[in-house]
């Protein structure tokens, strides 16, 4: 029951009837879900965000976002297809703000400050405001979002378009438009154009739209727009195999069963079990919060039941679900007081304190590029040659770039082998000589730099390189660090 209205005062004399003001902007913004959170990673994201080392993907990115654009269609013809809209975006992005470190990690950084402050909105809208902040917080603080957050590839970009996609859609259902219907459609195909695994994400979006008015036009609206990201993905997927030959397929147990697999998801296995754990006792029969259920679990339940079957699950292919997973846990905790909803959001952040801090290490994206300066580098003599491991099942492209990456050109060993460079004319990966001894000749040393781990860096080279190497080459030093083995060979006859 409203209270009756009350007659305002009459006015003073000399002084001006006194009106009703709106609440001033820093009472708005006082009051904002999405402030707190979107500080919290605005921190998170900046923090160390050019220390880690590119790794191989990330060099991946910056070596084809450089190319010329004949060569960049010319690559995409033969790798990374999937990759096009990403490695469009980012030649136009280092063309103007150049190649380091955190010039190719920056657009993955706001779109993680962005994802988080739409999740924060979405949970305000979709419960209150104390929601909101909860699912902000939560989604700020798991490593996983971080890394990705950090790394020039596509996963940021895709969460923060397939979040804002949802957004988009709860406020048409709000209040149905047509405009408001096309810039969900759009926001929902670029989601879907750089990470085409979140197209799963329309279960969720089918259980909010269809007890709409119109959840027909729904379902043609999404179905349109997720249409060019799947025929880019069949197109890739059926022309260029070989690229995801490196996956293993799962099995029930061990370490690639898919409970192993599942559970790192958000980094941590105790951060992800907390999620789960979480996302379970919030589970209703609401509808917002059987959404968020299927944003969450859905795709990984799928994915992991499609890789006991065929080589597809890779923990990265479902980051999309991890603001599905904050806004679940965040239904929940929304409910019980304040004091054990704050205790359990700092635990997870403790749970995953550690991985924070280590993804953010020299080595912190798996692979420690900058290694190579501190190995060859005071150690280079002239006429030094190098040979590079390129059969790595996953990443063979990276010795070559972590050497033209972060060793001075004058420290540079000469790559002997190389007839044309990666990346030329289509091709990956370097063209090498076929005759391994006559392009060595008679070097007194060699150095070998190579992505995997051996006992012996001489063996399991392709091209004749094992052989030849064995034969008229001893073991100097070996130096091994995550994903980087560099080893200095001598001449022995």
């Amino acid at each position: 029951m409203r209270p009756a209205s009350v007659a305002p005062p009459p006015e003073t004399a000399g002084q001006p009837a006194h009106r009703a003001s709106s609440p001033s902007w820093r009472h708005r913004l006082a009051g904002a879900p999405w402030l707190g959170p979107t500080l919290l990673m605005t921190a998170l994201a900046a923090w160390q965000l050019g220390r880690p080392a590119l790794w191989a993907d990330e060099l991946a990115t910056v070596n084809a976002a450089v190319l010329p654009w004949d060569g960049l269609r010319q690559l995409l013809g033969q790798v990374d297809l999937v990759m096009a809209p990403y490695y469009t975006v980012m030649h136009i992005w280092t063309a103007i703000f150049g190649t380091s470190e955190i010039a190719v990690r920056l657009p993955s950084a706001l779109a993680g400050i962005a994802t988080v402050a739409v999740t924060a909105q979405l949970g305000a809208r979709l419960w209150d405001r104390r929601a909101g902040v909860i699912a902000g917080v939560l989604l700020a603080v798991l490593p996983a979002f971080s890394r990705y957050a950090q790394e020039a590839r596509a996963y940021s970009l895709a969460v923060f378009a397939l979040t804002l996609a949802t957004l988009l859609l709860v406020r048409w259902i709000e209040r149905p438009g047509a405009l408001r219907l096309v810039a969900y459609a759009v926001v929902l195909g670029v989601g879907v154009l750089l990470g085409p695994f979140g197209a799963m994400i329309l279960a969720a979006h089918a259980v909010l739209a269809w007890r709409g008015r119109f959840p027909w036009s729904w379902a043609i609206s999404a179905a349109g727009a997720v249409l060019p990201g799947m025929a880019l993905f069949a197109m890739s997927a059926l022309t260029q195999r070989d690229q995801t030959s490196w996956i293993r397929r799962l099995t029930l147990e061990g370490a690639n069963g898919v409970v192993e697999r599942g559970l790192t998801v958000a980094g941590p296995v105790a951060v992800t079990a907390a999620l789960i754990v979480l996302g379970l006792l919030a589970v209703r029969k609401k509808q917002p919060v059987l959404a968020m259920a299927c944003w969450s679990f859905l795709p990984i339940v799928l994915l992991l039941a499609a890789g006991l079957v065929t080589p597809v699950w890779v923990a990265r292919y479902v980051f999309f679900t991890l603001p599905g997973f904050a806004l679940l846990a965040a239904s929940w905790l929304r409910q019980v007081s304040l004091a054990r909803s704050t205790a359990v959001v700092v635990a997870v952040a403790l749970f995953g304190a550690g991985s924070n801090i280590a993804i953010r290490r020299p080595a912190g994206h798996g692979q420690d590029s900058r290694r190579i300066a501190a190995i060859i580098g005071p150690r280079f003599q002239a006429g030094d040659v190098v040979i590079y491991g390129d059969n790595h099942p996953s990443i063979p492209w990276s010795p070559r770039d972590v050497v033209a990456r972060y060793l001075p050109a004058g420290k540079t060993p000469r790559d002997v082998l190389m007839i044309s460079p990666q990346r030329a004319d289509g091709h990956l990966l370097a063209v090498e000589c076929g005759d391994v001894s006559a392009c060595v000749g008679d070097a007194a040393r060699i150095w070998v730099v190579r992505a995997d781990n051996p006992a012996d860096p001489r063996t399991g080279l392709d091209g004749g390189k094992s052989p030849f190497l064995a034969e008229h080459y001893s073991v100097n030093h070996v130096w091994r660090y995550p994903l980087l083995t560099v080893a200095l060979l001598d001449r022995t006859h």
